[in-house]
């Protein structure tokens, strides 16, 4: 009793306005010093905002001669004020230079257990189980910062938790784009739980799929749409930034289930995913076979002087990787014309070939190449060089089945609409 009050009486002397013409404290600058390794910044922040208010209502605007007189006591009353604002550590020493700027040191040893090392636990239950083993890799760095949040506190310290609990919390929203935690920080024994969940209302809510190929008709394709569509359902309910920040990780979870489809693997055929992602999120499925190439498509040109409507169609086969020979036939329905050529291809990569095709009625001989930008987007030209004929495209797909490509020759530019069969 004797301690409180005289701690009350130290309060109520500095609290004195001073004196006329003395020159008084303007002011407080605290510093904090820890015996022990020193708590987590968000931790020591709060421990210097309370000591420093402590000291400024004390201390500021006093005057120096009545400071001087109750320095002796001042640790006295950082006892009685701090160790129950901050509990958990005692104040061992209090020292003040006094002067217009007062520098103040605080020291505090931390009482009772100390936490070490604690144990973090993500709660994935709210993570599409796909995903959870990419979201596990995500949050290594993020477990390896979380663990670091309580090392020397003291246990009895329940006041930082929340602190640390939302430093935690911002820890996994910076490394998990879209999603959240509730985190709990227990001190005995040392756990941080993390239960992760979405954050973002924008979340992934349909899947559709496309497919392109230019070695196999969409004919075939489109009636492996509902089981590709099954795949890809674990998107839904995935936040909408979360898979944008990680759509190269999701293609490549995607294809990696495309590889093991049946389909694929009877028929030998290279699938990829390519994910476009929102709300409704499309997944392109580009599948090439190994063996064979084959594709119809209906030609509608549009324009003044352009050609009459066509049905192109190619059936070849691969005869070493990425070397292709090939039949393509050309009906005219107007005339009913038919064209056909025997060719060779070279792939040079993904979407990209050249070749070489001879017309056997007219003997022309014609050197092509194409290049695939995108999935829906594709660049082509041809060289006659029997009637020293150029010809250029540009071709862009709207869906699985039509296309819009502009073509031109010297002299002569037509919209041309592709239908692929």
């Amino acid at each position: 009793m004797r301690a409180i009050a005289a701690c009350v009486l130290l309060v109520c002397l500095l609290a004195a306005l001073p004196v006329f013409g003395q020159e008084a404290i303007q002011r407080v600058d605290t510093q904090v010093v820890y015996d022990g390794p020193p708590p987590h910044p968000v931790v020591r922040d709060r421990v210097l905002a309370a000591v420093s208010g402590v000291a400024e209502r004390l201390l500021l605007g006093r005057s120096l001669d009545a400071a001087r007189l109750l320095q002796p006591r001042l640790a006295d009353t950082f006892v009685g004020v701090l160790e129950r604002v901050v509990t958990g550590y005692a104040v061992t020493s209090a020292v003040a230079d006094i002067g217009s700027v007062t520098a103040v040191v605080i020291r505090l040893r931390p009482e009772g257990a100390v936490i070490r090392e604690p144990a973090v636990r993500f709660d994935l239950r709210d993570v599409p189980e796909r995903l959870r083993a990419l979201v596990a890799v995500l949050l290594q760095p993020a477990e390896t910062q979380i663990r670091l949040l309580p090392a020397g506190l003291p246990a009895a310290a329940e006041w930082a938790m929340p602190l640390l609990e939302e430093q935690a919390q911002t820890i996994i929203e910076r490394d998990l784009a879209g999603y959240t935690a509730g985190v709990t920080v227990s001190p005995a024994p040392a756990v941080v739980a993390a239960a992760i969940r979405p954050r973002d209302s924008r979340v992934i809510r349909n899947v559709g799929v496309r497919f392109r190929s230019t070695t196999l008709p969409n004919l075939l394709l489109d009636q492996h749409t509902p089981a590709i569509a099954s795949l890809s359902a674990f998107l839904r309910g995935v936040p909408v930034a979360f898979a944008a920040a990680q759509t190269d990780a999701l293609e490549r979870m995607i294809t990696e289930d495309l590889a093991a489809y049946p389909p694929i693997r009877q028929y030998h055929i290279v699938a990829t995913a390519a994910l476009q992602v929102g709300e409704t999120a499309f997944v392109t499925v580009v599948a090439d076979s190994l063996s064979y190439r084959a594709s119809v498509e209906a030609h509608l040109n549009i324009g003044v002087g352009a050609p009459g409507p066509s049905l192109v169609g190619r059936a070849g086969r691969f005869i070493a990787p990425g070397i292709d020979t090939f039949l393509e036939f050309r009906l005219v329905p107007n005339t009913l014309s038919l064209d056909w050529d025997l060719g060779a291809g070279l792939s040079l990569g993904p979407g990209t070939s050249v070749g070489l095709s001879y017309t056997v009625p007219t003997g022309a001989v014609a050197l092509w190449t194409t290049a695939g930008l995108s999935p829906d987007l594709t660049l082509r030209a041809s060289w006659n060089t029997t009637a020293q004929r150029f010809e250029a495209a540009v071709r862009y797909r709207l869906n699985a089945f039509i296309a819009w490509e502009v073509v031109g020759v010297p002299g002569q530019v037509w919209l041309r609409l592709v239908s692929h069969l």
